[in-house]
């Protein structure tokens, strides 16, 4: 009898160089059963989901998202055309923009963890990132409901910090929630953040995306990081927490698979981008990938200081 060998999956984490003192752990992806059921049966997953969001708690505003647009704004922001192209994690489309969308995914979330979405691992690797910096103004992009946008808040207490993302019932929800908490140097706004136009040039000290290039085509994934490093000051870090590439034939089938079943249906656009490649080819300098575990990661990259 012959046995196929099983595909090496990657390690669980992997940190450049030596691990810092106090490193997160991590046991590896997770796996429930709305997990499971997404990656087995995506069409009964979709619509369990949409059955599951008449059941909690609706966040609901202006249809055109008015009352999220940044100070200055004349009009409300455009959504761009391939976010009602392909549904992701076998939402029903388009789930973002449902009322209790925001509610269902923060109850999922709450039991669902990946490394960074624990807010203590966020801090860590945060400030392993930036040091000891005392920024101004910081800006989150696809802050979703805010998970590492408070994290920032709390890090640097005496900077305006501000969470940009296209799903209106998340940025209400992440507002009530700085309301309840009272933070108050927390700003969430509705934008793409491939057209942040609102926000000068070279504004921000400190610049990060959370979990987006993967859900875009890369034509969009590129107006999205040259936003970015446009609004970074230059010499400062930018930072982005992501998928790492297919680094096995493994990771790579398993990729592909998110594909055909609509979970990530954008994924093999992203690493045709060659992220962390790319980042380089833009002029940026000292591009560093801090730390892996398992599909998560955080890159990052200096926009060149000005001679």
């Amino acid at each position: 009898m012959t046995t196929t060998a099983r595909r090496p999956r990657p390690n669980s984490l992997e940190v450049i160089g030596r691990p810092p003192e106090g490193t997160p752990t991590y046991a590896g992806p997770p796996m429930n059963f709305s997990l499971w059921l997404s990656k087995y049966f995506p069409t009964i997953s979709a619509w369990k989901k949409r059955i599951e969001l008449e059941f909690y708690e609706k966040l609901d505003g202006p249809f055109d998202a008015s009352d999220l647009m940044p100070p200055g704004a004349t009009e409300p922001a455009k959504y761009p055309a391939y976010y009602f192209l392909k549904p992701v994690h076998t939402y029903p489309q388009p789930a973002t923009l449902h009322p209790a969308f925001a509610s269902w995914i923060a109850k999922w979330g709450s039991g669902t963890k990946f490394y960074f979405t624990e807010p203590e691992t966020v801090k860590f690797w945060l400030q392993k990132a930036y040091g000891e910096i005392k920024p101004q103004r910081v800006l989150d992009v696809g802050c979703g409901t805010g998970t590492t946008t408070f994290v920032m808040a709390e890090l640097w207490p005496e900077a305006e910090v501000i969470g940009v993302d296209l799903s209106p019932p998340m940025l209400r929800w992440a507002r009530r929630k700085a309301e309840q908490l009272g933070i108050k140097n927390i700003f969430f706004y509705h934008m793409d953040g491939g057209d942040m136009r609102y926000f000068a040039d070279e504004s921000f000290d400190v610049v990060n995306e959370s979990y987006c290039l993967h859900e875009m085509p890369n034509y969009h994934a590129r107006a999205f990081i040259g936003e970015m490093v446009r609004l970074s000051k230059p010499g400062h870090l930018i930072s982005w927490f992501d998928w790492p590439p297919a680094e096995s034939e493994g990771d790579l089938e398993r990729r592909k698979n998110a594909v055909k079943r609509n979970s990530e249906p954008f994924m093999l656009s992203y690493l045709e981008l060659n992220f962390e490649q790319y980042l380089k080819d833009i002029g940026l300098e000292d591009v560093r990938r801090l730390v892996r575990a398992g599909a998560n990661m955080l890159v990052v990259a200096r926009k060149p200081a000005r001679s």
